[in-house]
Parts: C-alpha cells; sequence; structure tokens
C-alpha cells in the first residue's frame, strides 16, 4: 500500500511541460477536465480551457475566399472537389451524408475519404420508376393529393438530388448496428434503413402523407420526429408504425410557423428546439417567404410525466447543433481565445426548398448566445450559399 502511495506521488510532481503534452492527446472536453481533476497540482499546472479542444466545423463544398470569411480559418473545412457534384444532407460522428447528382447516397467521411453507401434515392418510397437513361426524366415520383387520391409525375435527376431528401440521421458510426432515417418527399415522410440494406423503408401513421415532420432524432431505443405543428411522434423500427404522442404543443402563439428541431440533452432529456425567423424582401424575388434570417431561439424540455413542454432559458454549459446535421447537444469547447464556448446553439440554413433554385438560400448560418440573445451571422451580407454549408462534429463532443 505504501508503495502504491509513493508512486502516486511521483506521478503528482510530473513537470508540466510532460502534463500540457499529454492532455494535447486528450479530444475529449469531459476526459480533459477528469484528467486535470486528478489532484491539486495537476489542475493547477494545466490550461483551463485547452485550444486544441475545438467545436464543430463549418464544412463549405464551395471556394470560401470568395466569400471574405473573417473568421478563424481552422473554424471551416473546405470540400472545393465536392462542389456541384453532391449534396450534404446530413452528418454526425464525424462522417457525412451526401447525396449524389447520380442518386447515390453515401456516408463520407472527408478526413479519411472512407464511404459506406446507403440505399439509392430510387429506393425511396415515393419513387415508383427509375430510368436514368431518360435525359431530364429519370425518376417517376408519387405525389398525394389534399383529397387522398394520388398522381405521379416525371421529375430530373438534378431536382430529385435537390428536394427529394431533406435530411438524413444515423445513430451512430458506420457499423452493422447503425441505423438512418431520411426525412423526403412532399410531406416530409420518415424511412429507415439498416446498415447493408439496398431500399428504404416507409413509416406509417394514420396521417402520413401529411405529417410534413421537421427532424427526427434516435431517443431512447425508439424513433422519434416533431411536426411543423409541434406534434411529437413515436415510431418503433420493429413495426414501422407510428403514432402521435399526448403531448400537446406549448403555449405559444409562434410554434407552428417557426422551424423546430428535437436534441437529446446529457441529462437524457427531449429537447424542442423553436427557431424564429425575419422574412424580409430581396430585390429580384417575388416570394418574400423564401428570404429569411434567423433572429432567436427558444428551448422547450418534454415533462414525460406530466407529458407537458416547458420552456427552459438556460442550457448551462452546454451547446446546441441544429440544422441539416443531426440534432445533438455537445459538450463546451475552447473558442481559441482562453475561453469555453456554452449556452449557445449553432445552426445551418436547413431549408432545403428555397435553396433548390439556387436564387437564395443557404445563407441563414450562425451562433445564437442564450445568455445575452444576440445572433452572431456567419455570412452576415449574404442571401446565397449554394451547396449550403453544414456542421461537421465529432463523437467526442456528443453527449
Amino acid at each position: 500500500m505504501s508503495q502504491e502511495i509513493v508512486q502516486f506521488d511521483q506521478w503528482i510532481w510530473l513537470p508540466s511541460d510532460l502534463l500540457n503534452e499529454i492532455g494535447k492527446h486528450l479530444q475529449s472536453p469531459k476526459d480533459y477536465v477528469r484528467f486535470g481533476a486528478t489532484c491539486k497540482s495537476w489542475n493547477m499546472s494545466l490550461p483551463k480551457t485547452p485550444n486544441h479542444i475545438r467545436g464543430p466545423l463549418l464544412v463549405l463544398p464551395f471556394n470560401h475566399e470568395t466569400y471574405d470569411i473573417k473568421e478563424e480559418k481552422d473554424f471551416y473545412l473546405r470540400l472545393l472537389k465536392m462542389q456541384n457534384k453532391i449534396l450534404f444532407h446530413g452528418s454526425c460522428f464525424g462522417w457525412l451524408i451526401s447525396i449524389g447528382i447520380d442518386g447515390v447516397v453515401q456516408i463520407f467521411n472527408p478526413f479519411t475519404n472512407i464511404s459506406y453507401d446507403l440505399p439509392p434515392l430510387s429506393t425511396i418510397p415515393t419513387v415508383v420508376d427509375y430510368h436514368p437513361e431518360l435525359k431530364d426524366e429519370e425518376y417517376t415520383i408519387m405525389r398525394f393529393e389534399f383529397d387522398g387520391s394520388t398522381s405521379t409525375t416525371l421529375e430530373s435527376r438534378s431536382s430529385i438530388q435537390k428536394t427529394l431528401l431533406k435530411k438524413i440521421v444515423i445513430s451512430s458510426s458506420p457499423s452493422e448496428d447503425l441505423m438512418a432515417l431520411a426525412i423526403y418527399g412532399e410531406y416530409n415522410r420518415l424511412a429507415w434503413c439498416k446498415f447493408g440494406d439496398i431500399k428504404w423503408t416507409d413509416f406509417s401513421t394514420p396521417e402520413m402523407f401529411k405529417i410534413v415532420l421537421e427532424d427526427a432524432i434516435f431517443y431512447e431505443g425508439k424513433v422519434y420526429g416533431l411536426n411543423c405543428n409541434a406534434k411529437l411522434y413515436e415510431f418503433d423500427v420493429t413495426t414501422s408504425i407510428g403514432c402521435i404522442s399526448q403531448v400537446p404543443m406549448p403555449d405559444d402563439p409562434y410554434i407552428e410557423v417557426n422551424i423546430k428541431s428535437l436534441v437529446r440533452n446529457v441529462e437524457g432529456d427531449l429537447l424542442m428546439v423553436s427557431r424564429f425567423l425575419n422574412h424580409h424582401e430581396v430585390p429580384g424575388i417575388d416570394d418574400p417567404e423564401v428570404c429569411f434570417n434567423t433572429v432567436k431561439f427558444e428551448v422547450y424540455k418534454l415533462d414525460k410525466i406530466a407529458k407537458k413542454w416547458r420552456r427552459i432559458f438556460s442550457l448551462g454549459d452546454y451547446v446546441l447543433v441544429v440544422g441539416l446535421n443531426s440534432s445533438i447537444c455537445m459538450m463546451p469547447f475552447s473558442d481559441g481565445k482562453g475561453n469555453w464556448v456554452r449556452n449557445c446553439i449553432y445552426f445551418s440554413d436547413d431549408n432545403v426548398y428555397s435553396q433548390c433554385n439556387e436564387i437564395v438560400g443557404g445563407h441563414d448560418v450562425g451562433i445564437f448566445n442564450l445568455e445575452n440573445g444576440e445572433v452572431h451571422k456567419l455570412f452576415p451580407n449574404l442571401e446565397l450559399l449554394y451547396p449550403p454549408p453544414i456542421w461537421l462534429f465529432s463523437q467526442n463532443f456528443i453527449s
């Protein structure tokens, strides 16, 4: 016992430069804090906010130098070779989910160039037929009418690449246990697949053709989705059936028109993030509804016992990231200036349909501070960024 104490005493007096070198290999904020808390001398020697533990990267599939970016250069990741070839409509665990002009859907790691295929666009449930040899009429798509009837239309591969899939969410890094969710179609329906599947499988509900989901996540062994009216849906992947949860919408007159996201926080609670937009006119654009900027967010936590959304006014030490990426809650990280980034929401422009004409959209990207209510816009002087940027983050930062 005394020998163990002597050995530990020797570790306490490690030189500060050696401690710092060890600390640089700890990429998780949680691991770094625990490392510094081992003893008082280590805590005093280590930087409180190490610069090597940074937050999400903003992936730019275009030449960002054209846009006069003034942020630190390591805040961004450029993928110039992807320009005009693929779109990113999902990211998580250090992986991007890409949609190619040829309809190929892939999970792609931009650091290793490793990729895995998900089922292609031609297997989405509303795709009736696919003939790649028919120029500009490659896809036959089923459309749902308000009276319950259906019709079909011919669509080009370019149009389908831009609009058929709104967002793809994955449950983990690529493995045999991976599952993926796809929000797709004119009514934002929900489909799923397992790693290695050759097609997407539809979830069904009594009102599925008018569900209009805004976000979906994996939560407590099930899948949850939130629609434009703030209705919460619960889906079971073993039966592919979903139902509306008996949770009334919050007492907020704007909740139905706001963009909404679902996030699981560190404590395991389900959060609803409500995004307020300011619509404005842009010269040459007839419809002001497609021209907008984010002005604030409100956050609600689900009270499971009372089955009620309760508004919260602080995220504490944590950060939310919403947009085309999987909506997540992150550990705090360094801003590169000796401060921890906390109590804020990183967001990207997830309005796929406003972007598809390549006239306006993709520009609504920034950071909202819950403490002071301020929005820091990353592209304040732009109305179009296409293909749209997307946030990318490591598994080390996910709760």
